[in-house]
C-alpha cells in the first residue's frame, strides 16, 4: 500500500496521511446531515452566532497568538477560493427556485443584514486597501473581467 490509511466516519480511506481526499467533506456532510441529532446542534449553533462578539474574537485571535492566526491567515486563499466555489454553487442552485419563492425568501434573509455595520466594513477594508495599493493593483490586472467588468 502506498501510503497510509485514514480513518473517516468509520471507514478507511487510503491516501497519503494528511493528504486531502477529493470529496471526503462531502461524504462527511451527506451522512452528518441525516442525523436529527447534528441538524439540531447546527441549528443551536447557528442561532447563537453573536455578531457583537466578533471584533473581541478577533482581536483575541490576532494579539493572544500571533504565530496561530497567521497560520489560519495563510489559510484564507483556499478559504475564499472555497466560498467562491460555495457562492457560484449556491447561486446555481438557487437558480432553480421559482421566482416568487426566491424573492420572498431573499428579502427576509437581506432584512436581518446589518447594513451600516457592512458600510464601516467597506471603509475599513477601503482603508487598507489604500496602504496595500501595489498588492490591490496586481489583483486588478489578474482579476480583469471576473466581475463582468472588461479591461478599462
Amino acid at each position: 500500500m502506498s501510503g497510509m490509511s485514514q480513518v473517516a466516519m468509520g471507514k478507511v480511506v487510503e491516501g497519503p496521511a494528511g493528504a486531502d481526499q477529493a470529496g471526503l467533506g462531502e461524504r462527511i456532510v451527506r451522512e452528518l446531515i441525516k442525523s436529527p441529532k447534528f441538524k439540531s446542534s447546527l441549528r443551536i449553533m447557528v442561532n447563537g452566532i453573536s455578531p457583537e462578539r466578533a471584533p473581541g474574537l478577533v482581536r483575541s485571535l490576532m494579539w493572544e497568538d500571533a504565530e496561530t492566526f497567521m497560520g489560519l491567515a495563510s489559510a484564507m486563499p483556499k478559504v475564499v477560493n472555497f466560498l467562491i466555489q460555495a457562492a457560484k454553487e449556491m447561486a446555481a442552485q438557487l437558480n432553480g427556485f421559482p421566482t416568487p419563492m426566491l424573492v420572498a425568501f431573499v428579502s427576509r434573509l437581506a432584512g436581518e443584514v446589518d447594513f451600516q455595520a457592512l458600510g464601516e466594513a467597506v471603509g475599513e477594508f477601503r482603508a487598507l486597501l489604500g496602504k496595500l495599493e501595489p498588492v490591490v493593483e496586481s489583483l486588478r490586472r489578474d482579476s480583469r473581467g471576473a466581475l463582468g467588468r472588461e479591461e478599462e
